[in-house]
């Protein structure tokens, strides 16, 4: 898999404005031979308030947080959602910033990540807290993230995921750089959801869900 595919395999839901963040790692210097790429993205996505934070890591590897600051701002913003980062030692009284800098500060200098890291990259809380106190064992699903609260909620989010990501994909794979095929999403994924509210609920195939929705994309590119 390319440089521009792995960015959409892994992020294409925060960088279309439809999650809070994602996470991912890549080998340093698969990094290096592509991070001109990554940088000339920039000025385009910041436009959108959706930002790419580079963190190196000791192991070789580096981390890249890709977020939208709306989305992002709005989890942190929760009361539910102070209280348990209170417990994790945020200093949520500061304010968004000082948030953030905590969490890319335990990302870059902790071995395995937060707990705390998925409440940042849009799981639901119950989720979250229910994956340590559980040490990851008996959640009701498994997909995306381990789910310990309202199964048929993460179903539909973790859809909505997956077929941002495929319908961004299938863009670039026939032509679109990926700030064009996020700004295409952008522009017409309301489109698209409600395509696959109505598809889903007759079939329950996402495969032909998804290709269904690739279609209609090409009418708006």
């Amino acid at each position: 898999m390319g440089f521009e595919e792995t960015v959409i395999h892994c992020s294409a839901p925060a960088l279309c404005g439809i999650k809070p963040a994602s996470l991912f790692s890549l080998k340093n210097e698969f990094y290096s031979n592509n991070k001109s790429r990554l940088f000339s993205w920039r000025k385009n996505f910041s436009k959108d308030r959706r930002f790419f934070v580079i963190l190196k890591k000791e192991d070789g590897r580096v981390l890249i947080f890709v977020y939208d600051k709306g989305l992002l701002e709005e989890v942190c913003s929760k009361k539910k959602n102070q209280e348990y980062l209170k417990t994790k030692g945020y200093e949520v009284e500061k304010g968004f910033n000082s948030i953030l800098s905590e969490l890319l500060f335990r990302l870059a200098h902790e071995n395995s990540f937060p707990h705390e890291t998925g409440l940042f990259l849009g799981y639901p809380l119950e989720d979250v807290i229910g994956f340590e106190t559980q040490n990851a064992r008996n959640c009701v699903f498994s997909g995306f993230w381990k789910v310990y609260g309202d199964k048929q909620a993460a179903l539909d989010l973790m859809k909505k995921y997956r077929l941002c990501t495929e319908i961004c994909m299938s863009w670039f794979r026939k032509g679109l750089s990926v700030p064009l095929a996020a700004q295409k999403y952008k522009k017409n994924g309301g489109k698209f959801m409600k395509t696959a509210i109505v598809y889903s609920s007759t079939t329950g195939n996402t495969e032909q869900l998804a290709n269904a929705i690739k279609e209609i994309g090409r009418a708006h590119v």
